[in-house]
């Protein structure tokens, strides 16, 4: 008896110690976890202390960006805003041209990229297979940046191999069919619901010596979003499908997509010259009354309506669908969506770190500086409530906020593709369609690229 109560005793010893075994090993755990986080912390704010004393020694570093008319008070607003943390810093801005990216990539070629430079997918999947663009997975989040995404938009840094190339300043944007509507009323003309009228309204707008619609189609995307316009109605995957090689420019209802836009570009439904076209030219025309229509993404809103107030519309479903199928033909589908563009980091750029954090400032400020001056409505971060637009946000801009939430993005644009083998003389193609091609000439070109892109 006493050998059996001395066992129990001495098992419930062990119990005992075994207990307060697992529970020393659990805080050590624990206190390790908090050891680690706090490490995290100090290696951050070091990091930091460090990046600002290398930003105390004078040094300029060269910013490729959009500094257009419309951009350069927000790219200035966020330059200035580096310049707080990094006063001695200087900046020398060259402004992004509009060609596709073929700048950037000649000069990642001569090894001349410049330090910071605002990219999309396309610059991307050229640059990062040469290594030109630095990897920033780390900075992403030793900046801060991560903290101040929606948690909607935590993953967009992200390329489609798993590495961050950017600290992403955008979110979903639609290519909108503008309409200057005095233009339709003083001139009799219904502002069209579908493709017929649309056909209908260009013939009597040119009788009048008016363009029907302005392009700067020396972009792809805006181009590219225009065969959109009509392919969605149809498959709703549009360019996107056939750089996928998911779908053929011969499937029927590409077919009788390409057919319809042939038959307005031969009616003359963009002005003379539209592939030299620029954006300032093309917005002109439209704004002056010269074009009734005109083709831009809705960050246009603001300075469209600040030229033509409440004349400015847009068409909420493109005027493509065949009569009496407007509510069939994917009245939502929208050209453009969620596009990989942000701001990168050249690989070879000297301190790393210091322009990293730099980039990290200038995404967000650029942003901020967009809101401010442009009123564009962000959608990738939430903005101080203290912070006001210098100009009143316009009621056609809330109003596409609000809607865009039930468009539907299943294709993308041009410079988003990763098939850069077709979505670069997919855009020739459509330019070469502007000068003079027939239906079916586009067809078996676009079904031969398709087949040797994929």
């Amino acid at each position: 008896m006493k050998k059996k109560m001395l066992s129990v005793i001495m098992a419930g010893a062990m119990a005992v110690s075994m207990l307060a075994g697992c529970s020393a090993g659990s805080g050590i755990q624990d206190g390790d976890k908090k050891i680690q986080d706090e490490e995290e912390q100090a290696r951050i704010v070091e990091t930091k202390q460090e990046r600002t004393k290398q930003g105390e020694a004078k040094r300029t570093l060269k910013i490729f960006s959009h500094y257009g008319e419309e951009e350069k008070p927000a790219i200035d607003y966020a330059v200035s805003k580096v310049k707080e943390k990094y006063p001695n810093l200087e900046f020398e801005i060259e402004a992004h041209p509009q060609d596709d990216g073929q700048t950037l990539k000649t000069r990642a070629a001569t090894g001349d990229l410049p330090d910071i430079m605002h990219v999309n997918a396309g610059d991307v999947a050229a640059l990062s297979t040469s290594g030109s663009l630095l990897v920033l997975d780390e900075y992403v989040k030793s900046t801060g940046y991560e903290d101040i995404l929606l948690d909607s938009a935590k993953d967009t840094p992200y390329y489609t191999d798993g590495k961050a190339y950017i600290f992403p300043d955008g979110g979903a944007q639609a290519l909108l069919l503008y309409y200057n509507k005095r233009v339709f009323e003083e001139n009799g003309i219904k502002i069209p619901e579908n493709y017929e009228e649309l056909k209908e309204a260009s013939e009597k707008l040119i009788e009048k010596d008016i363009i029907p619609c302005s392009i700067f189609a020396k972009e792809g995307f805006v181009i590219g979003g225009f065969f959109d316009m009509f392919a969605m109605k149809y498959n709703i995957g549009g360019l996107k499908a056939l750089s996928e090689g998911k779908a053929h420019a011969s499937d029927e209802g590409y077919t009788k997509a390409i057919t319809k836009m042939i038959d307005l570009v031969d009616l003359g439904f963009f002005e003379a010259g539209a592939t030299s076209t620029d954006y300032e030219t093309a917005q002109s025309l439209f704004t002056t009354g010269q074009a009734a229509m005109f083709i831009n993404g809705d960050w246009d809103i603001s300075s469209l309506t600040e030229k033509l107030g409440d004349d400015l519309g847009y068409f909420e479903s493109y005027p493509m669908a065949d009569a009496g199928k407007e509510n069939e033909q994917n009245p939502y589908a929208f050209a453009g969506g969620f596009s990989y563009e942000g701001v990168a980091v050249s690989a070879t750029t000297e301190d790393p770190d210091l322009v990293a954090d730099v980039a990290a400032i200038f995404a967000e400020q650029s942003i901020i500086g967009g809101y401010i001056y442009q009123a564009k409505i962000p959608k990738i971060i939430s903005i101080d409530p203290d912070i006001k637009p210098e100009i009143e946000i316009p009621e056609l801009s809330i109003k596409e906020g609000e809607e865009i939430s039930k468009m539907t993005f299943d294709t993308t644009w041009t410079h988003a593709l990763p098939n850069v083998e077709f979505s670069t003389p997919f855009v020739e193609t459509l330019q070469e369609m502007l000068t003079g091609m027939d239906a079916q000439e586009v067809i078996d070109t676009i079904d031969d690229l398709v087949d040797s892109a994929n």
